[in-house]
């Protein structure tokens, strides 16, 4: 039976037994058994997972790694929740249990030696990748791409010598796919073998390996693959009857069968990094998260193209700065149609869309995993916040409140429900819980010396600002000085205006420098902590704000757009997904490949923001400006034009909007890099917000008004924003926590536009 045909067959099944009179609970009863004969005719599937982050010989340029584990969980309940598979089919082999030889064995008897045709199966690989001379010489550059299990040491004497090391080759990857019984084969790598460095909290998946050996004094020297490794793939190849001239031209026209997934292309990084308090591989962070939040089934093409576009998303949020480049990837046999089938070659859960899964249950009590959750908003869904439970067409079955959360692991209490909780049961968000207290942490660097201590004393005089040791997690920022070496790389980058050697500056948490941020040479920590105040509450109302982002999840049906006023040309949205009916200015003006991230925009560029109301009751609009250097603009609603302007039902706004008295034009301007507009908006006034708005206004004077306007206390106003869009947390059985702004996400919407300011 077809999975068009089971869904009309459900539909048909409890309406026509309705219609008899029977009770919803033998309705539900029946198709629930009729669901496990289906289940029954489903796939055999199986996984196994591999994550590393505990690498002992931390050597030449690279270090452990903080999210590999984790990003085994994530791939495990997705696995389990999202797409059926069993808990006792998945096998996890991590850290000291991840050696070349367990891995190896496990692929054997896991996954080979069960496989049949027609099953699925799935082999996940997180840790550092790296290269080793290729003896065949299959590619042009003699080498091979390895992952590197954790007993795989760099030689004695490296990078000055060379030798062997224990990795697991791209080669014996291909002839272990080849010899799995099925075609359904997924095999997923976060890893690399481009780079191998850490930045502040940012560290890339790539062990150094052949091409980073110091080749002055001998050209001849080169990293090997050890020789229980050559000896393993020809015994794979004789097993499969394959020469070494029949291996290399297969290699060369891709994966033997199934898709390979990959983090990134060849030339770039995969990223290992800190979302708040949850580390994991960028790549399967999102790629997991993009499928919890999906309502149809997808091909491989269509979900990498998602996961491509997330990707430079999120590199864009975290480090606007440093120009990093991750292009996920996928891989398929030359010739095949695999890049349509769907992904991991199964029909997933999809029928509603899901922040989080119940795990567990004791009584009243839960056990939760917030797989869906934007890794930007992770802070606000700790104690306090509130999950509506669905059922699975959707409807509401109780409410969840968050009770501690730790990473993705949630602890919450049952405060309503009705029916059963089982485990499996999909959850969607009802409200946030921001911390009150929240605070912008800055790490303070190794280049300060012996001024951290005054740096963090100065820092913590700063209203819900810390200064932290570099290597505690949850950084936001960094504190340190321009070296003589950094200077050089800047150059070399073309960075201008360059500052000045030994001035003292905001990094992002990439070590990239921040715009705007630095001082004069030789400054002192305490006078330069005083220079950068308005900086940092710029910074911190920022964070507080992102934290209300819910385009994905919002009830509101809105959208956003960014055009230039010169033609009029479309070059970014934003619009909420799961309002009724969801639309987009793309889809109305006929535009494809638009996304909530703008092209290049030169400076000097006029643009403007267009705002749709597609809700039947007015919404409350709020627009902010972050610019390239952190500072934080009010671009709507204005002093001077009224209090509580509303976009009406079914209506379009347009900022600035002569009608509406935004006399104003707004042209990008500045430094270069990328800066961001917040669209947020609420289906009841934001009084306390405009009051604010007002009095600064006027402080500054009212030739001033009718411009938009810079905030001088930024952290203030974005408190009292969050307390207009707490108003809206009623109508919940929850129980309002102490020391949060708790916000009812379905009642209001917060929308991102990002762009890149160039010269």
């Amino acid at each position: 039976m077809s999975y068009i045909q089971r869904r009309q067959f459900f539909k048909f099944f409890g309406g026509t037994l309705a219609a008899l009179g029977l009770r919803k609970s033998i309705i539900e009863s029946q198709a629930i058994n009729y669901a496990k004969v289906l289940a029954q005719n489903t796939p055999r599937k199986r996984a196994l997972l591999v994550g590393i982050n505990g690498y002992v010989d931390l050597g030449y340029q690279w270090s452990k790694l903080r999210g590999a584990i984790n990003d085994t969980k994530l791939q495990q309940e997705l696995l389990i929740h999202r797409f059926g598979f069993e808990r006792n089919a998945i096998r996890s082999l991590t850290d000291e249990a991840a050696t070349r030889d367990n891995i190896l064995q496990a692929f054997q008897e896991h996954l080979i030696q069960w496989a049949k045709p027609g099953d699925v199966v799935v082999f996940h690989f997180s840790g550092h990748g790296s290269q080793v001379r290729d003896p065949d010489m299959i590619f042009s550059n003699g080498r091979v791409s390895t992952i590197v299990p954790i007993d795989s040491d760099l030689p004695q004497g490296y990078p000055n010598k060379g030798g062997t090391v224990q990795d697991i080759t791209g080669h014996t990857l291909w002839l272990l796919m080849q010899k799995i019984n099925t075609e359904n084969i997924t095999v997923v790598l976060d890893s690399c073998y481009s780079g191998g460095a850490r930045n502040g909290i940012l560290t890339v998946r790539s062990r150094p390996g052949d091409r980073e050996l110091n080749r002055i004094t001998d050209s001849t020297i080169e990293l090997l693959a050890s020789p229980q490794e050559q000896e393993y793939q020809q015994q794979l190849m004789s097993e499969l009857n394959l020469s070494a001239s029949a291996l290399a031209k297969a290699r060369q026209q891709g994966v033997p069968k199934g898709v390979l997934l990959a983090a990134a292309k060849a030339d770039q990084a995969a990223i290992d990094t800190s979302f708040g308090d949850t580390a994991a591989g960028v790549f399967t962070y999102v790629l997991t998260r993009y499928l919890w939040q999906q309502t149809g089934d997808k091909s491989v093409s269509q979900v990498m193209v998602n996961t491509n576009a997330a990707t430079d998303r999120i590199l864009k949020d975290y480090f606007p700065t440093i120009g990093l480049l991750q292009q996920p990837e996928f891989n398929v046999t030359q010739g095949s149609q695999n890049s349509q089938q769907l992904v991991y070659f199964l029909r997933g859960s999809f029928t509603i869309p899901a922040e989080a899964v119940v795990t567990e249950v004791q009584g009243n009590q839960v056990n939760l995993f917030l797989g869906g959750i934007d890794p930007r908003t992770l802070e606000a869904f700790g104690r306090g916040a509130t999950l509506t439970l669905v059922d699975e067409s959707g409807q509401e079955k109780g409410e969840v409140q968050i009770k501690s959360r730790q990473a993705l692991i949630a602890k919450g209490t049952v405060i309503q429900t009705e029916g059963e909780i089982t485990s499996g049961t999909l959850l969607q968000e009802r409200s946030r819980a921001i911390p009150a207290d929240l605070t912008l942490r800055i790490g303070l660097d190794a280049s300060l010396k012996t001024e951290r201590a005054t740096a963090k004393e100065e820092l913590q005089k700063i209203k819900r600002i810390q200064g932290v040791c570099l290597d505690e997690d949850n950084i936001h920022y960094i504190l340190g000085r321009v070296t003589p070496d950094y200077y050089q790389q800047l150059q070399q980058r073309n960075v201008s205006p360059l500052p000045e050697v030994d001035s003292l500056a905001l990094f992002s948490p990439a070590l990239d420098l921040i715009p705007g941020s630095s001082g004069i040479s030789g400054e002192n920590v305490t006078d330069g902590i005083k220079r950068l105040q308005g900086k940092l509450k710029s910074l911190l109302a920022a964070r507080l704000i992102k934290l209300t982002l819910n385009a994905t999840s919002s009830r509101l049906n809105l959208a956003a757009a960014m055009e230039t006023v010169e033609g009029s040309q479309l070059v970014a949205e934003s619009f909420t997904v799961r309002g009724t009916k969801p639309s987009s200015f793309s889809q109305f003006r006929g535009v494809r490949g638009l996304t909530n991230t703008a092209q290049k925009i030169n400076t000097g560029t006029q643009i403007q923001f267009l705002i749709q109301n597609n809700e039947s009751s007015p919404l409350y609009i709020t627009v902010l400006l972050i610019s390239v250097d952190g500072k934080l603009k009010v671009l709507s609603p204005l002093s001077g034009t009224g209090n509580n302007l509303s976009v009406p039902p079914g209506e379009r706004i347009q900022i600035p909007d002569l009608d509406r008295g935004d006399r104003y034009k707004f042209k990008v301007a500045g430094e270069t890099g990328t800066a961001e507009v917040l669209v947020i908006a609420s289906m009841t006034p934001l009084t306390k917000a405009v009051e604010l708005l007002q009095v600064l206004a006027a402080e500054r004077g009212d030739n001033l008004r009718g411009t938009p306007v810079d905030l001088i206390e930024p952290d203030e106003a974005i408190v009292s924003l969050l307390d207009d869009l707490g108003q809206e947390s009623r109508g919940s059985s929850a129980t309002v926590s102490k020391g949060v702004h708790n916000i009812d996400t379905r009642q209001m919407a917060g929308m991102s536009i990002t762009f890149e300011v160039v010269s």
